[in-house]
């Protein structure tokens, strides 16, 4: 999730032409803030790429400022009449299929220092470089290219509305050149008409009430939360160039107590999961392959340029996730040791 968080600070930007010539950061730090005080609705077109699969969505969005939020869905089929209400920190997702709501909560959409932090992180990795505008959604953009700083690969391009500043296009790279993700408004339309009632939580005869997952506020001590953890918990001594420690916290899962730690590089994120009770990764769904961390066998699966890596060592459990290569993943995944 705070992958997600991320990725979302580093679309939501801008740049005027004199600002351009200012401060960057500072930009990127006020144009994130856009949905905290437009309200909107539109309708959606989402596409994830993936090594054997697509997964395409098309959604009705109604957006009253500053945090009130209302997905339907409209595509695919499974999807239809599904719908996601977010208000603050909490999150409602309506499952018309299965007759739940499932709830759940993330205090992370409010952390501002968070999303200072985060801000400096991508204005030190990434340069920002003008690209062609283009129209989206009948709305004057703004195109803007995210260039890594270390590779020169650029792993991010969005078009901006040059009025409001709302991203109303998105398309992420992934290191080859490959589109991985592409977000993009076929309809848009600015209204203070949207009373909150519109967000209310339906109550639909017959659905049961589930509970998500919850998120606190991890802590960006990383040091505390390994020794929260309750197990010697370690994290890895390598990382590539410009990736940080994010944030970090411990949680239990149906009875097993796990350390997360978040690393990113401002756009890209890295996620080390370990517990110490034996619980693994459901790989089931995937094509698992074998390999190797130093001298211990480990197991990972791709989807697109997502790799997700397993194994254990010294009593522990871990799991590796992030969209690297394989090599770097592996490098990573031997720097963890006791």
């Amino acid at each position: 999730m705070h992958g997600k968080a991320l990725a979302t600070l580093a679309l939501a930007f801008t740049l005027t032409g004199a600002a351009q010539a200012q401060d960057a950061e500072s930009v990127l730090r006020d144009a994130a803030s856009a949905p905290r005080h437009l309200s909107y609705a539109g309708q959606v077109e989402s596409v994830e790429y993936g090594s054997a699969n697509s997964h395409a969505s098309i959604y009705r969005v109604e957006h009253r400022s500053p945090n009130l939020t209302r997905r339907w869905y409209l595509a695919p089929q499974a999807l239809y009449g599904d719908s996601i209400i977010t208000r603050a920190t909490t999150s409602y997702d309506l499952d018309v299929r299965h007759h739940r709501i499932i709830v759940s909560n993330d205090d992370t959409l409010e952390d501002e220092v968070a999303l200072d932090d985060n801000f400096a992180l991508l204005s030190s990795n990434y340069r920002i470089v003008p690209a062609p505008a283009e129209e989206v959604a009948g709305r004057k953009t703004l195109g803007f290219m995210l260039i890594n700083r270390h590779t020169g690969q650029m792993c991010m391009r969005v078009w901006i509305d040059k009025e409001t500043h709302l991203v109303l296009e998105r398309q992420a790279y992934a290191s080859d050149g490959a589109v991985i993700s592409a977000m993009r408004y076929d309809q848009i339309s600015y209204t203070s008409n949207l009373p909150a009632q519109f967000f209310n939580v339906p109550k639909e005869q017959g659905f049961a009430t589930l509970r998500g997952m919850d998120h606190e506020l991890p802590s960006n001590d990383i040091d505390a939360v390994a020794r929260a953890a309750g197990f010697n918990a370690v994290g890895p001594k390598y990382l590539p160039e410009g990736f940080q420690p994010i944030s970090g916290d411990v949680s239990e899962i149906k009875g097993v107590r796990s350390m997360h730690l978040l690393y990113s590089d401002g756009i890209r994120t890295l996620s080390l999961f370990e517990n110490a009770r034996g619980a693994t990764a459901d790989l089931s769904r995937f094509t698992v392959h074998q390999t190797t961390v130093e001298s211990h066998d480990a197991r990972y699966v791709e989807d697109g340029p997502t790799l997700l890596m397993t194994w254990e060592r010294s009593g522990l459990h871990f799991a590796l996730v992030g969209d690297l290569s394989r090599q770097e993943m592996t490098r990573i995944a031997e720097s963890v040791t006791p």
